[in-house]
């Protein structure tokens, strides 16, 4: 076993960068749901309501997967620790996923596309929570520092937001420079399946020395005993319901983006691209200020006064179309990609706090099943997200097309996108502040939490 690193003893630049890099394969993967959404819309002729129903299926999957996974890798004895072997077989499977779902063959049933699109996207999901699971498990192992944890999760965000430009901003570049449709999309779908599996690997091979805790037979708990002592950590539940909000909001925004710049604004893709590098670069540029700001604050104000000012930017697009100057369209991309810079580092920055309050309160080390809980959360909230896409395009009659045809939208599909982009999530990220409202676990209180274990 190895030990906690404590602040005496930081955890090298190699392991923290390392660690962090996973961020940006992670990213890249999950911001394909927005191209994946509209390219089975406009390229394979799959019903919007038909398209989100199969994201749900495969998220609520994988929901029901996340916590297995976590009490698995909790279980796993390795010579590399109970994590990073599912590192490593994340990111295979991430990257040939990745490929696999913008180079589908041409079917001459609709009803095989739709069966063949439900298949990868349930193999997209088994793929992600393989990797994200251990990842987000790993910092308790690695130190107890609050401080060096929450620096940890300012190089994850920082990843999120280069993953967002390599993904977001790329992605599109990619697909108009190889001439768009289906074979701009594979050409994409390669190269940014190199970089997923580049970075993934990255992360495993830089966190070898990255302290660990094997597995510690500390109960005999069934699975479903272990879930509900989990729920009974207050800090958790309230960071995981105002999570849930957060995450509906991604969800919303990365699903509609996509029809929101080439329907409303009636832009390229070219400009799809700007949106990614604006957003990802705030975010990114933005960590080092959020990281000093929660030192001096700490993570719950810093949380709830961005969210904050998310709502009404995110509602003003309500506000935007085709004539209007580009200025905006910039000043909110990048307040949006500065406020999401803070609200993920401060919320994610919290799990380790309330695993560490969990281990502190009953002993157990099940890091794994609280990474697995945690992601459940994000996989519901996604399905939610896109669900609700889904159901408000097609009951304000969005119009699906094959080729990627020019389609004339009624004003009521125009309607639709605009209150999937901007209106929901303004509400959505509006009442998360409820829940993180009621988030009491400070860094005081969980140094204050004598351990039973000790």
């Amino acid at each position: 076993m190895t030990s906690y690193s404590t602040p005496g003893q930081g955890l090298p630049l190699s392991v923290r960068l390392g660690w962090g890099l996973g961020g940006v394969g992670t990213t890249i993967f999950l911001f394909s749901k927005s191209l994946v959404l509209r390219y089975m819309i406009d390229y394979l002729g799959v019903a919007a309501a038909t398209a989100a129903f199969l994201f749900a299926i495969s998220k609520f999957y994988d929901a029901f997967t996340d916590p297995l996974m976590g009490v698995i890798s909790d279980r796993t004895r390795s010579r590399w620790g109970r994590r990073r072997p599912y590192l490593l077989a994340g990111s295979v499977l991430c990257a040939v996923t990745f490929v696999l779902l913008f180079s589908v063959p041409v079917f001459d049933s609709p009803s095989v596309v739709i069966f063949y699109m439900g298949a990868l996207l349930i193999l997209f999901a088994t793929a992600y929570t393989l990797f994200n699971v251990a990842h987000l498990a790993m910092p308790v192992e690695m130190t107890a520092n609050h401080q060096e944890r929450s620096q940890m999760f300012s190089y994850r965000a920082g990843a999120i937001g280069l993953g967002t430009i390599l993904g977001g901003f790329l992605g599109p570049i990619i697909i108009e420079a190889n001439g768009g449709g289906r074979e701009g999309h594979a050409v994409m779908s390669w190269f940014l399946g190199g970089l997923i599996f580049i970075t993934m690997l990255t992360c495993f091979w830089l966190t070898r020395n990255a302290p660990f805790r094997h597995h510690q037979a500390t109960s005999k708990y069934s699975f479903t005993e272990k879930l509900k002592s989990a729920a009974a950590n207050r800090p958790f539940m309230f960071l995981l319901s105002a999570k849930m909000f957060v995450l509906m909001t991604s969800a919303l925004n990365t699903g509609t983006v996509a029809f929101f710049t080439s329907r409303v604004l009636q832009l390229s893709d070219r400009w799809l691209g700007f949106y990614f590098l604006a957003y990802g670069g705030a975010l990114l540029l933005s960590q080092p200020l959020w990281l000093k700001v929660i030192g001096m604050i700490g993570k719950r104000k810093v949380y709830l006064i961005t969210a904050l000012i998310y709502a009404p930017v995110s509602a003003s697009w309500m506000l935007a179309d085709s004539s209007e100057n580009a200025i905006f369209f910039f000043v909110r991309v990048l307040l949006i990609g500065a406020m999401t810079g803070a609200i993920l580092l401060a919320s994610q920055s919290m799990l380790p706090d309330v695993i560490e309050y969990d281990h502190r309160r009953t002993g157990l080390t099940r890091e794994g099943l609280f990474a697995g809980v945690y992601t459940t959360v994000e996989k519901f909230a996604s399905a939610i997200g896109v669900a609700i896409t889904g159901a408000v395009l097609g009951a304000m009659g969005y119009i699906a097309s094959t080729g990627g045809q020019t389609v004339v939208q009624p004003p009521s599909a125009i309607t639709g996108i605009y209150l999937c982009f901007a209106l929901i999530p303004a509400v959505f990220i509006a009442f998360s502040c409820v829940f993180m409202a009621m988030y009491d676990l400070t860094e005081e209180k969980l140094d204050a939490t004598p351990s039973i274990a000790e």
